[in-house]
C-alpha cells in the first residue's frame, strides 16, 4: 500500500516527524487544541526541519479558558489565539503532513498529542514508540510510584547540561527541543523508534 511504501521511505532516510501540541488542559473531549508544531528530524545526522506551525481558535474557545495553565502561566496570550483561524482551515495541509511521514511520528509524550489530534479528526497513522516513556529507566528520575516519566526539561537538562534552555511551551519551539532531545537518545542507544 501507499502508507507502507512511504513508511519504508522515511525508515529507509531515517527520518521521524515530532509534533507538539499546546492544549487548554489535559483532557482531549473537554479542552481544545491551541498551536500545533511539527518537525521532521533526521536520525543520521540531527538535522531538524520546521515543517508547520501555527496557533488554532477553536469555535468552543470561552470565558473559562482564560484560566488555562498556558495563558495564566503566560506562555500564549488571549489575543493570539482569538487574532487565529480554526484548525479546520489547516486540516488537509495537516493531515498530508501526518500521511507523508505515517508510521513515523512521535512527540514526547505520544499518547497526549496523538489522544487530542485524533479527537480532531486527524489519522497518525500506526504508533511508533514514545520517546518519554522509552527513556524512563535512563533518566531514573524518582517520583511518587518509582521512576517517572521525565519530562521534556528534565531530560534537556540532564542531556545538555551545558547548553541551558527553557521549555517555552509553544508548539514549534517544544517540537525542536524534543527533537534535539529525542536525537541525543537515539544517539545513545536508548531510543530506537523503529
Amino acid at each position: 500500500t501507499l502508507q507502507t511504501r512511504i513508511k519504508s521511505k522515511h525508515k529507509m532516510n531515517k527520518e521521524i516527524l515530532v509534533l507538539d501540541i499546546e492544549t487548554t488542559g489535559l483532557r482531549p473531549n473537554e479542552d481544545l487544541i491551541l498551536e500545533l508544531g511539527m518537525v521532521k528530524l533526521n536520525l543520521e545526522t540531527g538535522e531538524v526541519t520546521p515543517l508547520f506551525d501555527a496557533i488554532f481558535k477553536d469555535s468552543k474557545l470561552t470565558a473559562k479558558h482564560r484560566n488555562a495553565w498556558i495563558f495564566q502561566n503566560g506562555f500564549m496570550t488571549l489575543e493570539e489565539v482569538r487574532d487565529s483561524k480554526p484548525i479546520e482551515n489547516y486540516s488537509v495541509e495537516i493531515q498530508k503532513i501526518l500521511d507523508d511521514h505515517s508510521g513515523c511520528i512521535t512527540a514526547w509524550n505520544r499518547d497526549f498529542d496523538s489522544a487530542f489530534l485524533e479527537k480532531a479528526g486527524f489519522n497518525l497513522g500506526e504508533a511508533i514508540d514514545c520517546p518519554m516513556k522509552k527513556s524512563v529507566d535512563f533518566f531514573q528520575i524518582e517520583g511518587a510510584f518509582g521512576f517517572k516519566w521525565p519530562k521534556a526539561q528534565e531530560a534537556w537538562d540532564v542531556l545538555f547540561p551545558n547548553t541551558p534552555k527553557v521549555e517555552a511551551h509553544r508548539g514549534l519551539d517544544d517540537s525542536k527541543m524534543e527533537a534535539a532531545i529525542i536525537f541525543e537518545l537515539f544517539q545513545r542507544g536508548v531510543y530506537k523508534p523503529f
